[in-house]
């Protein structure tokens, strides 16, 4: 019998490269979606190994019946990989209350509620992967909504890692930076920050290997590309790093989103 995967944001962009990779890993994926019905249409050629899971993100009863479905199953579940996001990028003196709590519990309420209901199904063995954002470790100008969730969800994850410690749980966050994908055509389609360009963004096929290759591993904080969390880590400790690199950032990414989307253009 194939090990489960249950996973949210399995009709995204990186969503669906890491259905795919995980039944042909051997999975059998059960995928929390809005649109159940839709789900084999939008990934197509999945069959059997895929099954779609009713679940409202923004509904906390819709999560505690998903749960209480993958409960009553019964079998354990051997990843649970949380890649569902959302992101509104807005100014700290404009934020709207349906952005906030849309972000608030898509990215960081969602992903904890579903983590307590879920682990007594997970064993030794067993792995939690959070999609993180390289703004859970840097603020993000006009995106401080988003980037307190991120923040939070770096909190979380690590303090789940300390308590599954002993039970042989592993957890893991990854920390892309831009990813290509329509959401970040979105993003920025709504005014969000050229520091996206800065590194060239990552393919969501190659973030997908990093995340499914992660499951079988030791547990950890894994950055993409690894020189940016580097960075990161170093405007962390030292706050005035930030404020003196930023305006050669935001020139470095200006020209950097310039080039992406020409070369965009010439594919399409």
């Amino acid at each position: 019998m194939r090990p489960v995967a249950v996973i949210t944001g399995a009709t995204g962009g990186i969503g669906k490269e890491i259905v795919g990779l995980l039944i042909a890993d051997g999975y059998q994926v059960h995928a929390l979606t809005r649109r159940p019905e839709e789900l084999h249409t939008e990934l197509p050629g999945h069959g059997e190994f895929l099954v779609p899971l009713s679940c409202d993100l923004m509904l906390p009863d819709a999560l505690q019946q998903a749960a209480d479905t993958l409960v009553e199953q019964g079998r354990p579940i051997k990843a649970l990989i949380h890649c569902a996001g959302s992101i509104h990028p807005e100014a700290a003196g404009s934020i709207r209350k349906e952005h906030l709590e849309t972000q608030m519990m898509i990215n960081l309420t969602a992903p904890i509620l579903l983590t307590s209901k879920l682990v007594p199904l997970m064993h030794k063995g067993s792995h939690i992967v959070f999609v993180n954002s390289m703004a859970g470790i840097l603020p993000l100008r006009g995106n401080s909504v988003y980037t307190a969730t991120k923040f939070g969800l770096r909190g979380f994850a690590r303090s789940v890692s300390l308590d599954l410690q002993s039970r042989g749980v592993r957890v893991s966050s990854i920390f892309p930076g831009a990813v290509d994908t329509p959401m970040l055509m979105k993003e920025m389609e709504d005014g969000g920050s050229a520091l996206n360009f800065v590194s060239t963004p990552i393919p969501a096929h190659d973030l997908a290997k990093l995340i499914v290759r992660t499951c079988t591993g030791r547990g950890g904080e894994f950055f993409r590309p690894r020189i940016d969390g580097a960075f990161s880590h170093a405007c962390l400790m030292m706050p005035w790093l930030l404020r003196l690199t930023l305006p050669i950032l935001q020139m470095v990414g200006t020209q950097g989103q310039r080039r992406f989307l020409a070369r965009r253009s010439k594919n399409i």
